[in-house]
């Protein structure tokens, strides 16, 4: 996985938009901690920040976790969702949109 804020293979873009994380690739159990550093990072602006997953390629249930409890903090806005995604998501109960 690849992120715009942090990762080993990362380009940090904060003069762009620090409040944007666009992660690339996975985001699986392998790339859980780093992902999790990047969320914590995105959440460190005030306001409203974004999560794009439009350039994410497979994710898993680890990923899903960390974004449901991030989603939860009530001030991110995830778009991006792929169809895959999405039904994983209603797999796993989860009826609602990240992006609601």
């Amino acid at each position: 996985m690849t992120t715009e804020p942090v990762g080993p293979q990362t380009q940090r873009t904060e003069d762009q938009n620090p409040r944007l994380l666009a992660p690339k690739g996975d985001i699986t159990i392998f790339e859980a901690a780093e992902f999790k550093e990047s969320l914590v990072k995105l959440f460190a602006n005030d306001g409203l920040v974004s999560l794009d997953l439009s350039s994410v390629a497979r994710v898993d249930t680890s990923a899903i976790q960390l974004i449901v409890a991030a989603r939860k903090q009530g001030r991110m806005f995830v778009t991006g969702i792929s169809d895959d995604l999405q039904t994983k998501l209603n797999q796993l109960g989860f009826a609602d949109s990240l992006s609601e």
